[in-house]
């Protein structure tokens, strides 16, 4: 993959009083060895949008392109387990799984021989900054933040040429957000996959992403650099979540 393309993307669906426009219309493009990030208030459409992405739903219409190609051809088992990677918000490993399990799992699917599987998966344990004594360890034995490590390994060892990261830090308190920032600093450089973060949280987006998405009630309102976002919004929309968060940044002072 060089280039995941979204085409005028909309995904709608259906609640007990009407029909819910999830995403609407959006058009963007992600290439490997990019960081990406779109941010928004709850409700904006991004995590929705991240899911299209993934493979996990389908859109109303418009069209998710590989390299030219629609998704909607693919088979979808073999597009998620083959080029794309998710990290979750709640870490989502298997509890019966060890450590070393849980990052070697892609390989295993594939019918990788688990011994090359288990030394590639300790590669990138370590990548991420956890210890061997660690790797035999089940994650009901971890923290948060370890076991958001283990989720950031696994996407590693895939070889993904997307990963998607769905509120990475979210879950976790501010020392411990600090430990998966710098894990993910060392994912940006072992990996040449495209990484699109889905995030709240401006500080990660300013250390990590080289363009910036923002979504406002499923529509993409702003897109660009990191540095053409962060510091000089056009959208009214960015210009209200900027100031909330230097707001936010003063009142913490």
């Amino acid at each position: 993959m060089n280039t995941l393309t979204s085409k005028q993307v909309t995904y709608e669906y259906r609640n007990a009083a009407r029909t819910v426009r999830a995403v609407n219309g959006v058009s963007c493009a992600f290439r490997q060895g990019h960081v990406y990030a779109i941010v928004g208030s709850s409700g904006s459409g991004k995590t929705t949008f991240l899911s299209l992405l993934a493979g996990l739903d389908v859109p109303t219409s418009g069209t998710i392109e590989l390299d030219g190609e629609s998704t909607a051809k693919m088979n979808r088992d073999s597009y998620r387990l083959n080029h794309v990677s998710v990290i979750y918000q709640n870490f989502n490993l298997f509890q019966h799984l060890t450590v070393s399990e849980n990052a070697a799992y892609p390989l295993y699917v594939r019918k990788m021989p688990k011994k090359k599987a288990d030394e590639l998966a300790a590669e990138k344990l370590l990548q991420v900054g956890l210890k061997e004594d660690q790797f035999k360890r089940f994650p009901n034995m971890l923290s948060g933040g370890e076991q958001q490590r283990v989720a950031i390994a696994r996407a590693l060892t895939s070889g993904s040429e997307l990963i998607l990261a769905d509120e990475p830090t979210s879950a976790l308190d501010v020392t411990v957000q600090a430990e998966v920032v710098k894990a993910m600093q060392n994912m940006k450089k072992v990996t040449n996959a495209a990484i699109l973060m889905v995030t709240h949280n401006m500080g990660v987006v300013a250390q990590m992403a080289d363009k910036v998405g923002v979504m406002q009630s499923g529509k993409l309102v702003e897109w660009g650099t990191a540095e053409e976002v962060l510091s000089h919004p056009v959208h009214d929309y960015t210009k209200m979540l900027m100031s909330c968060v230097l707001r936010m940044e003063t009142e913490d002072e």
